[in-house]
Parts: structure tokens; sequence; C-alpha cells
């Protein structure tokens, strides 16, 4: 038997809630059922340990946050009273930085503020764009609508993310394999040559000298090697979170790539698209969004012009003929914003915008083995060409020698 907790509302309209014990979720939507009890919230009990303590270290996982999103919309619109509704989920919080987050929006709201304004001192958990359409649905009355929208349009982008970190799969697993199997033979082979190469004597080529210097740094310097590739791994992380022309240098690098280059143009533009779509029929001023929609685009260069579209668009620009001035936009993207404008359905265009280049996303990623495959084939070929020629070269030329 596992143990779920509930959340019921009793007649006085008050909530409760409990733990109740069944086989399956089901069952005890059952159970209490036959006791004349209507749940609002079903979910099973998960036992405190170790697990529990790693929820709370890193961010709150996007999956957390969809879930979330969804409950406080079905709360809300069970009419349940805001505080009530947070107590809750925060009572049912699996992720602690999440429990953490509830518990301060309860508190902030209980001292007589909004919850988009209570949203937006924890920018941890709340981006701009959530913080604004939670705004737009407190100002028109449709808070539970905006929550719904928000938790779809979080759902998407964790499904964008999910498909992309899936079709990268094949190349990591590959690219393991071939340096795993570059240093075992750098650790086991060529010493044994190197002492070969030694006792025929002569000059070593280039190609030879080099592989055996890689070999000598991993097995006599091993852990002074390990700090440095560590030391430098850490200096890259660092300069591309707080460098900003070296974070723009390697995003411009990444969209010039074969393949992934259009890969990641097309997921920029779905999420630009859908995130200033939500905006846009949310309520929100063009002007803003836009604003907003530079916030949370990962890619500077994107970024960038987005930033640029937007204050052109101040200046009376309309939003079309400003994305045309930066030949990162596709000319069906720029074109079909123009007729949104034009016919006043600017967010009903930018969702058919989205839908095209998520399902343009779902085609590549499904076909992104296929398509990289001729790279991996010509990297392998360049890294056995290095070994043969590094091993095998020597030892012709040492045996013409006699």
């Amino acid at each position: 038997m596992e143990r779920f907790e509930y959340s019921i509302v009793d007649k006085e309209g008050k909530v409760v809630t409990g733990l109740v014990e069944a086989k399956t979720r089901d069952g005890a939507a059952k159970s209490l059922l036959d006791q004349n009890l209507t749940p609002v919230k079903i979910s099973q009990k998960k036992e405190q340990g170790i697990f529990s303590k790693l929820n709370s270290v890193g961010k709150i996982p996007l999956t957390e946050m969809v879930l979330f999103t969804e409950e406080l919309a079905t709360l809300v619109n069970a009419g349940i009273p805001l505080t009530q509704s947070l107590n809750i989920l925060e009572k049912q919080a699996s992720n602690t930085k999440l429990k953490k987050t509830i518990e301060n929006l309860s508190k902030e709201i209980n001292e007589g503020i909004s919850l988009s304004s209570a949203m937006e001192k924890n920018p941890q958990a709340f981006d701009k764009l959530y913080v604004n359409m939670v705004r737009s649905g407190e100002i028109g009355g449709t808070l539970d609508k905006e929550l719904l929208t928000l938790a779809e349009q979080l759902n998407k982008d964790h499904e964008l993310r999910a498909k992309v970190k899936g079709a990268m799969v094949y190349p990591a697993v590959i690219m393991v394999g071939m340096t795993a199997a570059m240093i075992y033979m750098i650790l086991t082979i060529i010493p044994q040559l190197q002492d070969m190469f030694n006792d025929l004597g002569g000059e070593l080529p280039v190609t030879t000298k080099s592989l055996i210097f890689i070999s000598d740094m991993l097995t006599k310097y091993g852990l002074i090697t390990l700090v440095v590739v560590l030391a430098i791994a850490y200096c890259f992380k660092y300069a591309t979170n707080n460098i900003i022309g070296f974070k723009k240098f390697l995003h411009k690098i990444l969209l010039k790539l074969p393949v992934v280059g259009k890969l990641t143009e097309k997921v920029n533009i779905t999420q630009f698209s859908r995130t200033l779509g939500s905006l846009l029929s949310s309520g929100v001023n063009i002007t803003e969004a836009l604003e907003i929609v530079a916030d949370s685009t990962g890619n500077m260069l994107f970024k960038e012009a987005i930033e640029d579209v937007a204050k052109k668009v101040k200046n009376g620009i309309n939003v079309g003929d400003a994305l045309k001035q930066h030949a990162i936009f596709p000319i069906l993207v720029t074109q079909m914003i123009s007729v949104g404008e034009e016919t006043g359905q600017l967010d009903v265009i930018l969702t058919k915008v989205s839908g095209f280049y998520e399902r343009e996303v779902d085609n590549t990623t499904k076909n992104l083995s296929v398509l990289l495959e001729p790279m991996i084939m010509m990297l392998i070929g360049a890294m056995v060409g290095y070994l043969i020629i590094a091993i095998i070269t020597p030892i012709y030329s040492m045996t013409n020698m006699f």
C-alpha cells in the first residue's frame, strides 16, 4: 500500500489536507469519493531522505515549475483563496527550493502585495515573462487562464529542450567512445612503442613526438595535467558566463556550424515567436513584450537583435520592418509578422510561426544523427589517420635504415 496526500474543500469552503492509504492514485480518489469527499489534489507522499536533500541543490527543475503552475491554475479556478492554494502546494512540493519559494510567496501575499509582485521578488524561480503574464491575469481577472497558458508555454520549452538534448545523445556517445579509445592507447600502447623507438634510435617525425609528449603528460604528470584541464574548463565556463564578448563570439560560431547552426537558429526563432505571441495575447504592449523576450533569450546574437528591434519599435517603426534589418531572422518570419501587423492579428501569426518552426525542429532532431554522421566519420578518420601516421611512419623509416 502507498500513502497519498490529499486536499479537499469542506462544506464551509475551507481546505482540509490529510493522508490516505491505497494501492494507486485512482484507488485513493475512489476511497475519498466513497466517503463523500471530493478531492482537489491527490499526490503520492514521498519519503524524506538523501534524495530530498539533493533536490535543494541547483535550480528548480522545469518539470516542477510546470506542475506548480498547472496546480495553482486548478486551485484558483476552483475558487480557493490564493494563500490557501499556495499553502496546499507548499505542503506537496517535493523540491526543497520550490517549497521555500512558495513559502516566500505566501509571506509576501499575507503582507498585502499581489501575486505578480511577490513573484517579482523571487527571480530565481519566476522570470519577467512569468511575472508579466501573471500580472496581466490579475488585471484582467483571468489569472487561472494565464497560468494555464504559462504552464503550456513552460511545457513546450521543456519538450523543445528535451528534443535537442535527446538528439545530441548519439554524437555525444560516439565522441566519448573515441576519446576513451584514444586515452587507452596513449596510456597503454604508446609507452611500449616509445621504448622500441628509443632502442631503434633515429629522428622521430613531429606526429610521433607529439603523441609521445601527450603520453608522457598523462602517464608521468597525470595529476598536474588533470588540474590544468580542470582549470581551463573552469576559466572557459567563467568566461562564457561572465564575459559578454567571449559569449557572443561562441554563439556566433555556433550559428555558423553545419547542421547544429541551423538547429540553433530554429530553436531560437521558435522560442522568440511563441513567447512574443503569448505576451501579446495576454495584453502586454509590444515594446515591453519585446524587451521581455530579449531578456529571456539565451543566444547573444538573437538577444541583441531583439533589443535593437524593441528600440526601433519605440521610435515608431513596425516590428516586421525592424526585424528585416537583421539578417539573423529569415524572410519567412519577417514577412509573416508584417502581415500580422497589417491585419491586426500579430499574436495569431506568431503562434503559427512558432508552430511551423517547432515542426522544423522536430524534423531536424529526428534526422540529426543522419545529418551529423558524415562529420563524425570524418573526425574518426582524422583521429585514426593521426594515430597510424604517428605510429607507422617511424617504424617504416627505421626498418629502411637496415
